[in-house]
């Protein structure tokens, strides 16, 4: 607008909006998008040609991964007569936030995890490892699997990589790193959090 009037052209913002709209423009919001290096794009590229190569269907792969929700975090859309105050939501000064953990695969999702804190490779492997993933191996995958997760430090840990090898657990250590859009999981993990945030949550002691 400002270099059109110091060119002498005069012209509204509507007009400016008319014409971008015929043009067949619309404005948005960027959306959330990791920051990837050179050296992972030609690795991720690379990985995606080795799978086409392959006709791979993904049969036997179980992924999963790690998600943070925090609850009270309200992203609803009010609507209100315009000479009107928009109302206020309520919500707690210090929010509660928790992780989940989960699975899924062409044979079906292995249970939730949820916990609180840091995630730890003690607990990694003693609670998600142990108690969420090898149960619906043995039960879901008896005959043949592969095990994706991402490159995180706690999944990569000796002690992971120990009790993955005692357990048997095929780890489809391939994953290129700054790649959490190929994991199928994450479709899962924002469908899960744009119902939860049309939820109205009540806190109680116990």
């Amino acid at each position: 607008m400002r270099r059109l009037s110091d060119k002498g052209t005069i012209t509204s913002k509507s007009t400016v909006r008319k014409m971008i709209d015929s043009a067949g423009y619309t404005a948005s919001t960027p959306r959330y998008g990791q920051m990837i290096r050179e050296a992972n794009k030609l690795k991720r590229v690379e990985f995606c040609k080795q799978l086409i190569a392959v006709n791979e269907q993904f049969d036997d792969i179980i992924f999963t991964d790690e998600a943070t929700v925090q609850l009270h975090d309200n992203k609803v859309v009010i609507y209100r007569r315009k000479d009107c105050v928009a109302p206020v939501l309520p919500k707690p000064k210090h929010p509660l936030k928790v992780h989940v953990w989960g699975g899924i695969s062409r044979r079906g999702t292995t249970q939730i995890l949820i916990f609180e804190g840091i995630l730890k490779s003690d607990f990694f492997v003693n609670t998600i490892l142990r108690l969420g993933l090898l149960p619906f191996i043995i039960q879901t995958y008896p005959d043949q699997h592969r095990f994706q997760q991402d490159n995180d430090p706690k999944h990569r840990s000796n002690l992971s990589k120990r009790f993955m090898q005692e357990n048997q657990i095929n780890w489809w250590d391939i994953w290129p790193s700054e790649s959490p859009d190929f994991n199928p999981i994450e479709m899962v993990w924002s469908m899960m959090k744009q119902r939860l945030n049309k939820k109205n949550f009540q806190l109680r002691m116990i």
